[in-house]
């Protein structure tokens, strides 16, 4: 019989292993289902395993590149767009419908490095989103979202309302990832 055994630097080394694995299976099934995230060439860094944090990376090339040579505003929107949707979708379940009505960008400055975007929403606000939507069928949130630079500088700054409707049982959504 064979058995296994792991040192703690062998242990350490395979949780990371692993979690690099979860992260590459994530980034396909994004890439997937999200075409612009495939074309732009954007790869989440971080997920947590309730997707209330999320990490992503937008490299500068020349799919996201603008006419001066800098980063294109449009692209960056498309990169931060589906971030908070995609969290509150997953975390409430197919019994809601989880959807963007406004959004603001603001531009700092102008870049031609790689940025990052770092989006958290507490368990509490998904909490008190679940209570008020059976309260009143329906909700909304406004959060915003830093645009940064590797030097952690603010690049832009994204304003995003999101609806959130608890949906009637006959109506349910059946295209999710």
């Amino acid at each position: 019989m064979c058995t296994l055994s792991f040192s703690v630097s062998e242990a350490g080394l395979f949780k990371k292993i692993l979690e690099k694995w979860k992260l590459f299976k994530f980034n396909k099934m994004i890439r997937k289902n999200w075409p612009v995230y495939h074309r732009l060439g954007s790869r989440f860094e971080f997920v947590s395993e309730d997707l209330l944090k999320l990490r992503v990376r937008f490299p500068f090339n020349n799919k996201t590149k603008g006419y001066n040579g800098l980063h294109f505003g449009g692209a960056i929107y498309a990169f931060v767009d589906p971030l908070y949707v995609y969290s509150i979708s997953e975390n409430l379940g197919p019994e809601f419908l989880v959807l963007d009505t406004k959004a603001e960008i603001d531009f700092l400055k102008a870049s031609n490095q790689d940025l990052i975007v770092e989006t958290e929403i507490s368990p509490e606000d998904i909490g008190s989103i679940k209570e008020e939507c059976n309260n009143k069928k329906k909700t909304t949130r406004i959060y915003s979202i830093e645009i940064l630079d590797p030097g952690r500088q603010k690049i832009a700054i994204v304003k995003k309302t999101i609806y959130i409707r608890k949906l009637n049982p006959s109506f349910p959504i059946t295209s999710r990832l």
